[in-house]
């Protein structure tokens, strides 16, 4: 409070003049005030949110006030699991419900039927004469085995040394005086060193597919009675990645053939100079649709130049968020790189107001993105150019109906209400956000490359931080490679074993033959390295969900016609 006057004024305008005086400290009090209550809640909600990310549920589900009962997954759950009950599945029937979902696993125990390709090993219990009623003994009869069980073992992996020789040939002169020799030549190899291609392969896997830091692989080794540093492991892994810089550079550039690509970074520390010092390095994953490679580059920081070099040569769609290096790189190409934006982030932005405080406007914004969201699920199997003609039929003419509300909330919300970022975030970018209605292959979300990155960042909470760029520009390279892998359901280490085998016999300047190591093409020909478990069951969920988002519609169109 402001200090007290030492004399009261004597005329009506010295109390005009004291009281304005005082009116202008309140104002500014309450200024102060309004600016810590503002950044209280705005702390609040951070709070909020930190704790549905630790505690909550991760699924941003949105369900209809107006629709509870009709949308209550919970419901739905309940309603499938007692069917269950009540519909014991039979060995001979087709165990799949009249919404076409996938076979639901019988109850009880089922008997397991192991892979013939598996090696078997019989151990038979020999019949002793101890087994033997006495008054059977010593009698004739005919001996066989029957079959009453079997199980796995495992055998953890077992190094073996390759003892590698050539061979020559000595031809001695007629004298015997001169002896002319000639050798076999020696298969190249992709590093000259003590580890062969399946144990590079096993390091290549567990570090970048499996996450496991090198000390750990190093204490897997010791097991097996030999010890490989940590330093050495990475020092391996660096001289492959640079010796494999010609089939990264064939799939980037595959990649940006693309009509539509999508894009997303994350953060990686990276030792600095300096005793205990870090900085922020990035690993930015870049996805194509045309050729399935997921692609990562690695950059010192998040400036636009990194960005600006892989993307050079790009001309197409490029599906992002809002990050303004992508919405730079836009605007001065827009004839080259047209930025399509994502609805899963814009609605994210919707959806954490609703979960700290539904209101009828968050409601009501959820609804268009529900809309929009079954419409793409419905029209999921059809062709580009299908889904292009049902986008600009049903598509456009509600991307138009949800501009205008947003418009008209913008008008009549005051200034500071929460609600204004999450509209502004759209409607500053609406045409990026209607960049979908262009093309029927511009998907409307960044999904899959959001997922993309979920390979670092996982890796990164075991081993940390690289220790060096080149080991950053190394990690893209393994990223690229066991990420493609995953993308294609391929056994990483059966595709590292075999590249790493054939790529220092290859003209890497004949395309045809590096075009053979590419992922895909490599898969075709190698079709046993497909794991088919881990496809069905990605189809599966997949499944699942669009015969729950059917059903949906379905109750929807069946609500509509009753009323």
């Amino acid at each position: 409070m402001a200090d007290h006057p030492t004399s009261l004024p004597n005329t009506l305008a010295e109390c005009h003049a004291l009281l304005q005086t005082q009116q202008a400290t309140i104002d500014q009090q309450q200024e102060v005030i309004d600016q810590q209550q503002e950044a209280l809640k705005g702390l609040q909600r951070e709070v909020a949110l930190l704790k549905r990310a630790i505690f909550g549920r991760r699924r941003e589900r949105f369900e209809d006030p107006d629709q509870q009962l009709l949308f209550d997954s919970i419901a739905l759950d309940a309603e499938d699991a007692e069917k269950d009950e009540k519909d014991e599945p039979d060995s001979s029937a087709d165990n799949s419900d009249d919404d076409g979902d996938p076979p639901k696993p019988r109850r009880g125990r089922v008997r397991r039927v192991f892979p013939e390709f598996l090696p078997r090993v019989q151990r038979v219990q020999e019949l002793t004469e101890a087994d033997i009623p006495e008054h059977l003994r010593g009698q004739e009869g005919r001996r066989f085995k029957t079959k009453v069980g079997e199980w796995l073992e495992w055998e953890p992996p077992q190094l073996r040394v390759v003892e590698e020789f050539i061979e020559t040939l000595a031809i001695d002169n007629a004298d015997a005086t001169e002896t002319e020799m000639v050798s076999a030549s020696r298969e190249p190899r992709i590093l000259s060193c003590f580890a062969g291609p399946s144990l590079l392969a096993s390091i290549g896997v567990s570090r970048f597919a499996d996450h496991l830091p090198y000390y750990r692989f190093e204490e897997i080794l010791q097991r097996s009675g030999i010890t490989i540093d940590r330093a050495t492991q990475c020092r391996w892994m660096i001289s492959i990645a640079f010796a494999l810089a010609p089939l990264m550079e064939r799939m980037r550039q595959l990649v940006l053939e693309s009509s539509v690509v999508r894009a997303d970074e994350t953060p990686v520390k990276m030792l600095a100079p300096g005793q205990g010092a870090t900085t922020t390095s990035y690993l930015w994953a870049v996805l194509g649709d045309e050729h399935p490679y997921t692609t990562f580059y690695f950059t010192e920081d998040r400036s636009r130049a990194g960005p600006e070099q892989f993307f050079s040569g790009f001309d197409g769609f490029l599906v992002s968020d809002a990050y303004t290096v992508y919405e730079s790189l836009s605007k001065e190409s827009q004839d080259r790189i047209r930025l399509a934006g994502c609805h899963v982030h814009a609605r994210r932005k919707f959806e954490e107001l609703h979960t700290l405080g539904p209101t009828k406007h968050t409601s009501t914004a959820l609804g268009y993105f529900q809309r929009l969201f079954d419409m793409e699920d419905e029209w999921q199997s059809l062709t580009p150019e299908e889904r292009f003609v049902q986008r600009h039929a049903r598509a456009a003419p509600l991307m138009l109906e949800f501009k205008t509300w947003l418009d008209e909330r913008l008008a009549t919300l005051r200034p500071k209400h929460e609600l204004r970022g999450a509209i502004a975030y759209m409607t500053s970018r609406w045409t990026s956000f209607v960049r979908f209605l262009e093309s029927g292959s511009i998907p409307i979300h960044n999904n899959d490359s959001e997922r993309a990155v979920k390979n670092p960042v996982v890796g990164k909470k075991a081993w940390l931080f690289f220790g060096a760029p080149r080991g950053g520009e190394a990690a893209a390279v393994f990223y690229t490679l066991t990420a493609t892998c995953r993308r294609l359901h391929i056994d990483p280490h059966a595709y590292l074993k075999d590249l790493f085998e054939r790529f220092p016999r290859i003209d890497v300047e004949n395309m045809d033959e590096l075009d053979r190591l590419l992922p895909d093409r490599w898969l075709a020909e190698n079709p046993q390295a497909k794991l088919s478990l881990r496809a069905q069951e990605s189809e599966s969920k997949a499944q699942h969900k669009r015969n729950l988002r059917a059903r949906r519609r379905k109750a929807l169109a069946q609500q509509a016609a009753s009323s």
